[in-house]
């Protein structure tokens, strides 16, 4: 490390040390069970964890006491989102009303704003979890991270947190702009820093298309390690990495509600390791509750392991797995998130960025659903409960990424209608699907 990455890793473990120390405990322990599968420290951990996370739940919420003469973990309904939002005063622990309590807001890929509350230890371990899952990628703490986000749809880093944390924040809507994807390639190679990436994908792929058409020179060795994070990473984009950049960039799958569920190791794999440090992971049949043996496609259902405020028992992610296992240690095999139609702006070219996150800055909204009827006509359903007065700044929005000529009409709504699948489609081209 260099002297002054260095000098910020040192100072953040004091930070820690001299206000008790808990990140580095959780730190620890989530490293011994990774790194240690099968033994029965580790298993003893892990059935703890578990037993005592259900037993909170059923002796301090409204929502899970009904399962008090519980035998097994499979004794409990399974929840999702909706079912959390419909019930979620019964769903907060009584022991923690009192308490600290961090809000986590998701939406995009459902189309419906969607919250939760941490706890302080909860917050400390998914700390912990993003120091070890990012160690395990290349990162450490010092280096300096550019972070490739949609970050119009999420609370702006100040200037001294940026400083602080060593963050280059990256637009990922920018890069549409062939000169943002240069200045971040000049930087990169100018930098004297350890560098390290985060972001979608989308943002990876974009910048090594770039490369591929422009021929243009990166310095090697200068990327020291890349993270792909909220959309699924492709055989190209972890190739072209590879090709351009020396990097073998690692695909993370989590989520704001979570945490990392798991990631990838580095080697050029294309399996997930399983984070059952923090998280108890089942498969799930597509139409029923039942398990599927390992091998077979499921609905992945977590449970959060470390979440007292709202404990989240069976949670339904959304999103479909392959579950499996190499010696001791538990793997997805693959992973499908949820499927969203491709949506065009009005020039023709294809959006890649998921929109359905736009609805983050309007927790006002209970779902809403966008619609592609032409090459510049759209219609946003909208359903909510309250009068929106958002609404030409929730167009203005969209118009951002489809062009100011984009003719988009709003209709209000009581439901977006379910799938048969039972789930909803939020971005939808009627161009070419129906």
């Amino acid at each position: 490390m260099k002297p002054f990455e260095l000098l910020r890793n040192k100072a953040f473990w004091s930070v820690d040390a001299v206000t008790g120390g808990r990140k580095r405990k959780h730190y620890d322990e989530i490293k011994f069970i990774i790194e240690n599968p099968g033994s029965s420290k580790s298993n003893q951990l892990r059935d703890s964890y578990l037993k005592n996370i259900v037993n909170h739940a059923v002796n301090s919420t409204d929502y899970f006491k009904s399962f008090k003469n519980y035998t097994s973990i499979e004794d409990f309904h399974v929840v999702n989102k909706n079912i959390i939002r419909d019930n979620f005063k019964d769903f907060q622990s009584k022991k923690y009303l009192d308490k600290p309590k961090f809000v986590m807001a998701t939406s995009g890929s459902t189309g419906m704003p969607f919250k939760i509350y941490h706890n302080s230890n909860k917050r400390l371990r998914n700390a912990a979890d993003t120091i070890f899952f990012s160690e395990k990628a290349g990162f450490t703490i010092g280096n300096k991270l550019t972070y490739f986000r949609l970050w119009n749809a999420f609370e702006k880093k100040n200037k001294l947190d940026r400083i602080l944390q060593n963050i280059k924040p990256v637009d990922v809507f920018d890069l549409q702009d062939e000169s943002v994807i240069k200045n971040v390639l000049n930087e990169l190679s100018s930098s004297s820093s350890s560098n390290s990436w985060l972001g979608y994908a989308s943002a990876y792929e974009r910048i090594c298309k770039y490369l591929d058409h422009t021929n243009e020179y990166v310095k090697p060795n200068k990327l020291r390690s890349s993270i792909a994070m909220s959309e699924r990473l492709n055989d190209y984009t972890k190739d072209a990495m590879l090709t351009h950049f020396g990097a073998d960039v690692v695909s993370r799958y989590s989520n704001i509600e979570n945490g990392i569920i798991a990631q990838q190791p580095l080697g050029n794999k294309r399996y997930f390791r399983i984070n059952d440090a923090s998280y108890y992971v089942e498969i799930l049949e597509l139409n029923t509750n039942r398990r599927v043996e390992d091998g077979k496609p499921g609905r992945i259902v977590i449970t959060d392991l470390f979440n007292y405020y709202m404990p989240m028992i069976r949670y339904d992610t959304g999103d479909i797995g392959i579950k499996g296992r190499i010696g001791n240690i538990p793997i997805f095999k693959e992973i499908s998130g949820r499927k969203y139609d491709l949506i065009y702006d009005t020039k023709g070219n294809a959006i890649t960025l998921n929109l359905g996150l736009l609805v983050n800055n309007y927790p006002t909204l209970k779902q809403f659903q966008f619609i592609q009827k032409t090459p510049k006509n759209y219609e946003l359903r909208i359903n909510t409960d309250h009068d929106f007065d958002s609404e030409q700044d929730f167009v203005n929005d969209f118009k951002t990424y489809l062009g100011e000529d984009a003719n988009i009409k709003v209709s209000y709504i009581n439901e977006i209608p379910l799938l048969a699948s039972g789930k909803r489609r939020v971005l939808i081209n009627e161009m070419f699907n129906s």
